[in-house]
């Protein structure tokens, strides 16, 4: 050590300092137990993304149902049309027939209809659950963003101030999430 430093740390109060870094790690997890709120409504957010997920493949599959069994309908009111034709021709020893194919296609239109009205609900119900999960995922990201900023915005506050009490020392050391091991700072993801 030089004359320099042994002369600034005689007039060093290291109870003073650790009061500082006793007040700077004080604020610090006031402002972090802030930020938990937030983190524990991105984890609902979340839950409802993956469950409006889930929704939504079953949407998708109910539709796909839905579709084919309008098809089978659009096929089957295709045939009583064509069985019509074929009655009439028949003559009038087949009326009862051909009133019944009629009394049947009435039906299938029905049926059709019916179909296509439940194949617009459920992409109406889809189209909205996709929308849920839009607004969803963005409130996840716009929670996270905020978390991120209020520990960035500590970090550089925290090492503002130990500047101001050393501003000598390297504070390009301290992180919000570096930990210390052996009595050495390091990142938890270095750890072994």
């Amino acid at each position: 050590m030089g004359p320099r430093a042994l002369e600034a740390l005689r007039d060093y109060d290291p109870m003073e300092s650790t009061r500082w870094v006793q007040w700077a790690m004080l604020r610090s997890a006031t402002i972090l137990k802030s930020v938990e709120p937030r983190l524990t409504m991105a984890d609902h957010w979340e839950r409802r993304c993956t469950q409006l997920t889930g929704e939504m493949k079953l949407l998708d599959q109910r539709r796909a149902d839905l579709e084919k069994e309008k098809v089978g309908a659009e096929a089957a009111k295709s045939q009583a049309e064509k069985d019509l034709e074929v009655s009439l021709k028949a003559g009038k020893e087949k009326d009862a027939e051909v009133q019944c194919l009629k009394d049947r296609e009435v039906n299938l239109s029905t049926e059709l209809e019916s179909l296509r009205k439940q194949v617009s609900d459920e992409k109406a119900r889809a189209d909205k659950a996709e929308a849920s999960f839009t607004a969803a995922e963005a409130g996840r990201q716009q929670v996270l963003k905020l978390a991120e900023n209020a520990v960035k915005e500590t970090e550089n506050a925290l090492k503002e101030q130990i500047l101001v009490l050393a501003p000598e020392f390297n504070v390009s050391l301290l992180g919000a999430f570096k930990e210390v091991v052996d009595g050495r700072i390091v990142d938890p993801s270095l750890e072994s």
